[in-house]
């Protein structure tokens, strides 16, 4: 029984439990414990000409200035940005279009960016490529898929191999048109374009699933993509340059997450990120991510939610655009209700039926380093960037998100420039992957399996248990010296019955201590 006391006690003075996250329930959504305030803002603009629209994507490019799209009505608008103060160097519209997505091309010294979306009334899908001096449209690419007039396709994002040609993600013959967000009803496709003049190489059509959300590249070179059907788990697939399926894989668990946007990461792992449903008054949502390897190996998935304090039961949190560096996991997105009945105030945060920009930065492993809450009602002698962010792009010590700002009553464009603090900076790769952590396994509750990782911040001698609830050792995983880095250990709980039980991690100088669920 001693054991067992030990056991809870490790659980309850857990520095990550304490100053991370709260959580409740095996499902339940991580909370950060504090969030900060419109901190750190080395600039802001809203640009309120033209016709307003909804930013879908923005970068900051490799000489430090900002490019973004939106989409009024019936037309993608592009702004070029300087990066040191904001200011708009160009802007640029194309007519009969809906943008998407937007990335940057290298060549002949000059950056280039490449559109891309759907073009006309029945919305086939499209590509541009602008002259990134001055916008100019160096080619405008239309691919047509036979359909209906009821059928609509697009390129939801686009990125840059390492052979130099363009590779598209998006899908044809879904049943909506003109909206950034998900649809369904059609086939998920990739596109290999190229770069000079905008012609067709192949197309990859999947008709397992519906949508294909985003795209990388890993190291040797082969595609993976991110990929959605209605009331379906999600789903990962691997391709090589010349178009050839590996394999598709479903992401057991996902049926209530929407996709957005996939990454990988500096280590080879994949995090796939969106927003999950939760079945409440309010109707509201949760940041989720899914830590994968190439082979679709889920390591966790995990959610967050509520960084300014009010009910679970209304606040939507909806996580739009994931990235990653030497720090960490970034995650760009909005918090906000849309609940008639229910309106919330908790200072210095605006009230809880006004959106703001919600940005998260974890660890590799899912754990929140910082919390931050953007809404600026007003800038000096100028209105500020009061809505949620949409979009966002790593900097060299911070990062830039892309709004649509409600100034002066519209839907237009809001940018922040955002500092990290040093304390935050100065954390470089080695720091981050060179520390003791223990993970929740995956799935938890199981059913006979599950997946342990850990990390060790030096090689050492290395135990690895699991105890039942009363406190008995049932197993030894792990016994003996291990490397520095990350490490996986499955446990197989066929021959044991149901109920809690708790592994722990035990090296010379560590020891921490879950629980976990099985249920047969």
């Amino acid at each position: 029984m001693r054991l067992l006391l030990f056991i809870f006690s490790q659980l309850i003075i857990s520095p990550t439990l304490l100053s991370q996250s709260f959580t409740s329930g095996l499902d339940s959504p991580i909370i950060p414990l504090t969030s900060n305030y419109n901190e750190n803002i080395e600039w802001e603009n809203v640009f309120t000409d033209g016709s307003a629209g909804k930013v879908n994507s923005g970068l900051v490019d490799s000489e430090g200035n900002i490019a973004l799209i939106f989409m009024p009505y019936n037309e993608s608008r592009i702004h070029k940005i300087n990066g040191n103060t904001g200011e708009r160097i160009w802007t640029k519209t194309v007519n009969n279009t809906v943008g998407f997505g937007i990335t940057e091309i290298t060549d002949s010294n000059r950056i280039d960016y490449i559109l891309s979306g759907g073009i006309s009334n029945t919305q086939e899908r499209w590509i541009a490529r602008l002259n990134g001096d001055d916008g100019t449209i160096i080619w405008s690419k239309t691919y047509n898929y036979n359909g209906n007039r009821y059928e609509f396709d697009g390129i939801k994002k686009t990125i840059i191999g390492s052979d130099g040609y363009i590779y598209g993600a998006g899908f044809v013959g879904a049943d909506e048109k003109g909206t950034i967000f998900i649809v369904y009803g059609g086939h998920a496709i990739i596109m290999k374009i190229d770069p000079n003049d905008g012609n067709e190489i192949w197309t990859h059509l999947n008709e397992s699933t519906e949508y294909a959300v985003a795209l990388v590249e890993s190291n040797d070179g082969s595609l993976f993509y991110g990929s959605t059907e209605y009331d379906e788990d999600l789903s990962l697939t691997k391709l090589d340059k010349n178009g050839s399926e590996f394999w598709t894989r479903e992401l057991i668990n996902t049926t209530d997450i929407i996709p957005y946007d996939l990454n990988l990461s500096i280590h080879n792992s994949l995090y796939f990120g969106g927003h999950r449903s939760r079945n409440t008054v309010g109707e509201s949502f949760d940041y989720s991510v899914i830590k994968m390897d190439l082979e679709a190996k889920i390591n966790w998935i995990k959610h967050y939610a509520n960084p300014r304090g009010y009910s679970l039961n209304y606040i939507r949190n909806e996580l739009y655009c994931l990235k990653s560096d030497s720090i960490g996991i970034y995650l760009f997105g909005g918090t906000g209700d849309e609940n008639d009945n229910y309106s919330k105030e908790n200072p210095p945060f605006t009230s809880s039926d006004i959106w703001n920009g919600w940005v998260l930065i974890t660890d590799w492993d899912g754990n929140i380093l910082r919390s931050d809450v953007f809404s600026h009602i007003e800038s000096g002698e100028k209105y500020g960037v009061m809505t949620a962010t949409e979009y966002g792009s790593i900097t060299d010590n911070g990062y830039v998100i892309f709004n649509d700002t409600d100034a002066y009553g519209d839907t237009e464009v809001g940018v922040m420039k955002i500092r990290l603090p040093e304390t935050l900076t100065n954390e470089s790769e080695d720091f981050q992957v060179m520390k003791y952590t223990l993970s929740q396994n995956y799935p938890n509750p199981f059913n006979p399996s599950t997946q342990i990782q850990y990390t060790l911040s030096e090689a050492t001698q290395v135990t690895l248990e699991v105890f039942d609830s009363i406190g008995q050792k049932v197993i030894e995983l792990v016994n003996g010296q291990q490397s520095v880095g990350y490490h996986t250990t499955t446990f197989d709980a066929s021959r044991f019955s149901s109920g809690v039980y708790f592994y722990k991690l035990t090296t010379p100088s560590f020891t921490e201590t879950k629980k976990m669920l099985l249920i047969k």
